[in-house]
């Protein structure tokens, strides 16, 4: 784009060049080209979505930008573009569902049955519904915040985000998304109980102990009291009771 017509177009607050980007600045300032507010671009992505970017500082950092967008644009195929558009569009339901076959690497089936609880009973109902290309950080960022409010446990909470992110990512490297969409998000803080493990002297003695209570205790069961058996022995009113074998 330096160098070719388009650039000329370009040092203005607002224009559009031939390849369907807008470079502008929203401050409205009289003479915006030597104000100090950072310029914002408006294009749409490989994916045929509409996409703004602000906070470039200076008009070359746009224009080089652009050109950047322009080149990667050009790269894509466009059967490789409608590949990606299309998988984009597909529900996170119906990417798991797809996305679980795949995963030759389970081979315990406690684990596959891990994975399989955590995306239908955590994932597809809170985000099933949601568009693959609309999945951004700040979703899954709610989603975790979600999970806290409904009680889920702060151990199975990391579980559950990593599964997450490992299908998000898969779909990420597909194309179904332009941009990472767990770029950012941190795993929920969750600090394991220590074990503590008895040493072999402590166990012997607490043997030692229990042992010593069970004897005194059998003893003092087994042993009534004279009082007792003789009562049994004459029975109410002195009369003979039970016999005592």
């Amino acid at each position: 784009m330096p160098g070719s017509r388009s650039e000329g177009s370009l040092r203005g607050s607002t224009a559009r060049p031939r390849h369907g980007v807008l470079l502008c600045k929203g401050c409205g300032c009289a003479r915006p080209t030597r104000c100090p507010h950072p310029y914002t671009l408006r294009f749409r992505d490989a994916l045929g979505k509409q996409r703004e970017e602000a906070g470039y500082g200076t008009q070359d950092a746009a224009i080089e930008r652009l050109t950047q967008i322009h080149g990667e644009k050009k790269q894509t195929a466009p059967s490789v573009a409608e590949a990606r558009r299309v998988l984009g569009q597909q529900t996170v339901a119906e990417y798991a569902r797809q996305w679980l076959p795949r995963q030759r690497r389970m081979t315990e089936h406690s684990t596959g049955e891990h994975v399989n609880s955590s995306i239908n009973v955590h994932i597809v109902p809170r985000l099933g519904s949601r568009k693959l290309n609309t999945v951004t950080p700040i979703v899954v960022e709610r989603f975790l915040d979600a999970l806290e409010a409904d009680g889920v446990g702060r151990g199975n909470e990391v579980n559950i985000l990593r599964i997450l992110k490992t299908i998000l990512r898969d779909a990420y490297d597909k194309g179904a998304m332009a941009d990472d969409p767990v770029k950012g998000v941190q795993e929920p803080e969750y600090v394991r109980e220590r074990v503590v493990i008895p040493t072999l002297a402590y166990v012997k003695q607490a043997l030692a102990v229990a042992g010593d209570a069970g004897q005194r205790g059998f003893h003092h069961c087994s042993r009534p009291s004279r009082r007792r058996w003789d009562a049994d022995r004459q029975g109410p009113h002195g009369r003979p009771g039970r016999s005592c074998a």
